[in-house]
């Protein structure tokens, strides 16, 4: 008898949107600023510009940390990614030692949530991801202009 597979599923990036018009701003802002700019360069200075926050979820944020707390992070880890949760637990650690009676939770929480030195995205996922904010944007114009001229 054959055993069925396990397939690991992604699960929806509950920032996705934030981030997505976070990084718009960003890029558009610095588009108009550069004359003469080629999208590829002014993407690569928007994800090495700060962002709002730390765009990972505060739960897994934890579980990171606290594998941190007991192992370094695997060295086949996405370099950008390690950057990110590096940063989070530099944060972190400084949030336990001044505020020693916050939870672990309430920390990390603490932290995520202030601003990030980077997007930490690569060039080419900031692409995809300004390609799909545009076409979302684009199609929300398209449907408020419908239904105000069906009104």
């Amino acid at each position: 008898m054959k055993t069925m597979k396990q397939v690991a599923r992604r699960s929806s990036f509950e920032y996705r949107d934030d981030r997505s018009r976070n990084l718009l701003e960003v890029f558009n802002r610095l588009f108009n600023a550069i004359a003469d700019a080629r999208v590829d360069d002014v993407l690569r200075l928007a994800v090495a510009c700060p962002a709002r926050r730390f765009w990972v979820s505060e739960e897994r944020a934890l579980r990171v940390v606290h594998q941190m707390e007991r192992m370094p992070l695997p060295p086949k880890c996405n370099v950008l990614k390690r950057e990110m949760y590096e940063e989070i637990f530099r944060r972190y650690c400084e949030a336990r030692s001044a505020h020693s009676d916050w939870s672990d939770l309430r920390c990390v929480s603490s932290v995520v949530n202030q601003e990030a030195p980077s997007f930490y995205l690569s060039v080419s996922s900031a692409h995809a991801i300004l390609v799909q904010e545009k076409r979302r944007c684009r199609i929300e114009t398209l449907q408020r202009l419908t239904r105000h001229l069906a009104a």
